[in-house]
């Protein structure tokens, strides 16, 4: 019962100090075929979290969606480009937080030592550019609770929250497959 006990709380332990990602949640009008978009303009993110947060964070962050953007194959473009095939990227820190969880001893040991835990929560909407409508929102949260010092886990954060919202969106530009018909089989 005591090892038993033993190997549950070492599993929570690994769950909790590891990677952590709830699913996004989406949103997309259905009265949009996003089939006609073909190219992305990629706002500055914005820090909504009602705290103040290292200036370098959002800069970064809109950095990694553009290179998350890139990886995923998906077309940007700048301000000027006025075509009504784009989509506008905006994106919202909502949470953003790191702190120090110290557990067991204070030196570094395979027992115990000083993790930093991470956690950071967007809202992306997706603005169809010529007619100023949000067509799409993405919800993500990803942590991360590792051992490592704390500007470390700023840019896998960042870098992660960025991949996730860059994951989706390329979900929701793949073309739909058709419906099946209703038919009888011979």
């Amino acid at each position: 019962m005591i090892f038993r006990t033993g190997i549950i709380a070492l599993l929570f332990t690994l769950c909790l100090f590891g990677c952590s990602t709830t699913k996004p949640i989406i949103w997309k009008a259905q009265d949009i075929s996003f089939n006609d978009f073909k190219a992305f303009e990629i706002r500055p993110v914005f820090n909504a979290t009602g705290k103040s947060v290292n200036q370098d964070i959002p800069s970064f962050l809109t950095e990694s969606l553009k290179e998350q953007f890139e990886l995923q194959n998906l077309q940007l473009t700048d301000a000027t480009q006025t075509t009504s095939r784009v989509l506008v990227v905006q994106s919202d820190i909502l949470v953003y937080t790191t702190h120090k969880q110290v557990t067991g001893k204070q030196v570094a040991t395979a027992s115990g030592g000083t993790y930093w835990l991470a956690q950071c929560s967007l809202l992306t909407r997706l603005i169809n550019k010529s007619t100023s409508n949000v067509v799409a929102r993405i919800s993500t949260t990803n942590e991360f609770g590792l051992k490592l010092r704390e500007y470390e886990n700023h840019e896998r954060i960042l870098k992660k929250s960025a991949a996730t919202v860059a994951t989706e969106v390329a979900k929701l530009m793949q073309p739909m497959e058709p419906e099946l018909l209703d038919s009888v089989w011979p």
